[in-house]
Parts: structure tokens; C-alpha cells; sequence
């Protein structure tokens, strides 16, 4: 039995999803990649916001990541990297999420890397879960509800 545990222990291990799966820079990342399902438990999304600077993306990321029920495991501005993980799902032992982004012309680029425990489980590769959309999608309402830019009408204007 003890060999049995300690023959299968490393295989389970190396399964798990770690931080070191994911870019920690964001010169480390192609914002050209292919999107969608991109390996065996990976995913990749990119979007443009326009209006933001890099400081407001970066707030917004670390609030997606913690609305989509990551734990933040590093955050460096400087780098253009976020990155959470999340615990085990009813598909997955775990799964980290790294968000990047950069300055481009007067927008900003965000991409997510999702990457998922590489077991195989009864139902196979089940990992997405859409968190890239999630994350995407908490970090647009953070934005348009913190960031949100109110028109200045002059009545003499309109008259």
C-alpha cells in the first residue's frame, strides 16, 4: 500500500495546476496567440479596453480574480501581471488564472491565461468553466462602476 501511495503521490502533484504554469511578466506573454481552448486544460482570451489607464486595469484584475473566487498569488504593476488561484471544483483539483496587460496607443490590451489541473477525470478536459469570461466579465463591471466617466452638459448648450 505504502508504495502504491508513494508511486501515484508525484503523478497527482504534477497534475495540479501551480503558479509556475502561467507567465509571471507580461513580456513573457503573445497577445497574437490563437484564443479559446489552447492546450489540455489552458485557455486564452484577449480584450481591448478603451478609457482606462493601466492603473485601473490592474485594480480591476485583482477585483475580477477575487469576484471569480481566485486567491490572489502575485500582483506586480510593473510587470503587467495578476495572478490568483482557485480551488478545487467538482472538475478540477485546481486552477490558476493569470491576467496581463499593456499599454497600446490609447487603449489598453488584457489577456487572460486560464490553465486547469491536468487530470483526465470521469468527464475528460472539463477545465474552462468560462473563467476567462468571468474574470473578464467582473473586471468590465468594476470599471463601470468605479471608472465610469459623467458627462458635463452646459444647459446654454442645449438651448
Amino acid at each position: 500500500m505504502r508504495k502504491l501511495i508513494t508511486l501515484t503521490l508525484p503523478i497527482f502533484l504534477y497534475a495540479c495546476a501551480n503558479v509556475n504554469m502561467v507567465p509571471h511578466d507580461v513580456a513573457m506573454v503573445d497577445f497574437d496567440a490563437p484564443e479559446g481552448k489552447t492546450g489540455w486544460s489552458q485557455y486564452q482570451h484577449v480584450e481591448t479596453f478603451h478609457g482606462y489607464t493601466t492603473d485601473q486595469i490592474y485594480d480591476a484584475a485583482k477585483v475580477a480574480l477575487g469576484s471569480a473566487g481566485f486567491s490572489l498569488r502575485m500582483a506586480d504593476k510593473s510587470k503587467g501581471a495578476v495572478i490568483g488561484e482557485h480551488g478545487m471544483t467538482a472538475h478540477d483539483w485546481n486552477v490558476i488564472a493569470g491576467v496581463y496587460f499593456k499599454e497600446e496607443e490609447n487603449t489598453t490590451k488584457v489577456k487572460i491565461i486560464a490553465e486547469g489541473s491536468k487530470d483526465i477525470g470521469f468527464s475528460g478536459d472539463v477545465t474552462s468553466d468560462g473563467w476567462t469570461g468571468k474574470i473578464l466579465r467582473a473586471m468590465r463591471q468594476y470599471l463601470n462602476e468605479t471608472h465610469q466617466t459623467i458627462l458635463k452638459v452646459n444647459k446654454a448648450d442645449i438651448e
